[in-house]
């Protein structure tokens, strides 16, 4: 749960930066065999998450019905592990719903027997396997649950960059579902999930919360307090089933399967149509709106792609309190002055408070306008979205043909694929 903004993006700095260091020892690795290259040894191109490649040994657990058990159990598996707590009311249940949609997607593309989805717990002080197995039955979710004693937990979130705290609770105080007395303290902790491939090793970190499209099953929904009602809304810097799925299927050398996988290197084909004739006009307008965030919602951002037919379309997904989408905005806004009679920007505001929006853009201001999307709708109508900042670049036929999630690091790799979709 992420109850102390504040830390949010330490946290997530932390665990990116793990990753980093990571990342240089996989490049430089010549491992064979199931753990994410393809038979060339080519690095697996990732939808949402981090690529790594650190062993983490056996780091020893206890599962939900008390007995002995290590990571060492899932190898020959791929496994996903999330940080969990069963007295969570903000985001864990975000986690669960969401863990509990991966593992059905896997199960359909006949994957189920190649990956363990489980979540293993924050809160060494409370999770006892009984309290686990009463949590299960409470929320009817058979997703495994591994928990161990506070040396256990401490190294196995230590290795994998996972920051818990106990804290005091807030006052009032939530109540304890299983003995409905209220809570003596509260555990703050990083949210994530992570990829284990068949070796033991760490390949895939993607931190953040879980986008369950605003909806949870009724059981898990009477878990949320206000805040967590809250995320469930607007995640911060959310990831999806679908995206894990891909990033595992990557590992895997298999294709993606979701639409928001595909990235700037791999656009999907371009419609055959001939596109229209686009309005000066149209571009003309857009100029004028320069810097608003307008409302509508999904609605007015698709009457607005419409009236743009016939120019190339690249519209960018951020919020104002995404530090990478702060830092790339002023490339996005740099292109757009040079291309804006050719190509038409569009921004669309995800998961972010509205007048937050408009003091940020102007304070930096950009030639285009951007749409609020509270909710990711619209993000999610245009291509499955898994995170920002994302850009998605349109054909003049409004046809999506490439989408890349990630931040732009220098104008000339956006120039780059602006000539190469959008000109």
């Amino acid at each position: 749960m992420s109850r102390r903004h504040a830390t949010r993006w330490l946290i997530v700095a932390g665990i990116l930066a793990v990753a980093a260091v990571e990342l240089a020892i996989a490049v430089a690795a010549s491992s064979r065999g199931e753990g994410g290259r393809s038979a060339a040894g080519a690095q697996p191109r990732l939808a949402v998450g981090t690529l790594l490649d650190k062993p983490l040994g056996r780091l020893r657990l206890v599962d939900e019905h008390g007995r002995a058990t290590s990571l060492a159990e899932f190898r020959g598996r791929y496994l996903v592990l999330a940080p969990s707590l069963t007295l969570c009311h903000e985001v864990c249940p975000l986690t669960t719903a969401a863990l509990v949609r991966l593992r059905a997607q896997l199960r359909a593309q006949g994957l189920g027997d190649r990956v363990t989805v489980a979540e293993a717990t924050v809160d060494p002080w409370r999770d006892t396997p009984a309290r686990i197995r009463a949590f299960r039955r409470r929320t009817g979710v058979d997703v495994r649950f591994l928990t161990g004693s506070r040396a256990q937990i401490r190294r196995l979130w230590h290795a994998l960059g996972v920051e818990y705290h106990r804290v005091p609770q807030d006052d009032p105080p939530d109540r304890d579902w299983w003995t409905h007395r209220p809570e003596r303290f509260d555990v703050t902790h990083s949210d994530g999930v992570f990829v284990i491939d068949p070796r033991g090793h760490w390949r895939v970190a993607v931190p953040g919360m879980p986008m369950t499209t605003g909806r949870l099953p009724a059981r898990l929904a009477s878990l949320l307090n206000g805040e967590g009602r809250h995320n469930l809304r607007h995640p911060d810097t959310p990831w999806n089933p679908e995206a894990i799925t891909d990033d595992l299927r990557a590992l895997m050398g298999l294709p993606p399967i979701a639409q928001g996988a595909r990235s700037s290197a791999a656009p999907a084909t371009p419609s055959p149509a001939p596109a229209p004739a686009g309005s000066a006009a149209a571009l003309a307008r857009l100029r004028a709106q320069a810097g608003a965030v307008l409302g509508g919602g999904a609605t007015a951002f698709r009457t607005r792609l419409h009236a743009l037919r016939g120019h190339p379309v690249i519209v960018n997904e951020w919020a104002s309190w995404c530090p990478p989408c702060q830092e790339e905005l002023p490339l996005l806004a740099a292109a757009a002055r040079r291309f804006d009679h050719r190509v038409a920007f569009v921004g669309l505001d995800v998961n972010d408070d509205a007048g937050a929006a408009r003091r940020f853009l102007g304070a930096h201001p950009v030639g285009y306008p951007s749409y609020s999307d509270p909710g990711a709708k619209a993000a999610n109508a245009l291509a499955s979205f898994v995170g920002l900042p994302t850009t998605v670049y349109l054909d003049g036929n409004g046809v999506v043909i490439s989408v890349r999630t990630g931040q732009y690091a220098d104008a000339g790799q956006l120039e780059r694929d602006i000539r190469r979709y959008a000109l």
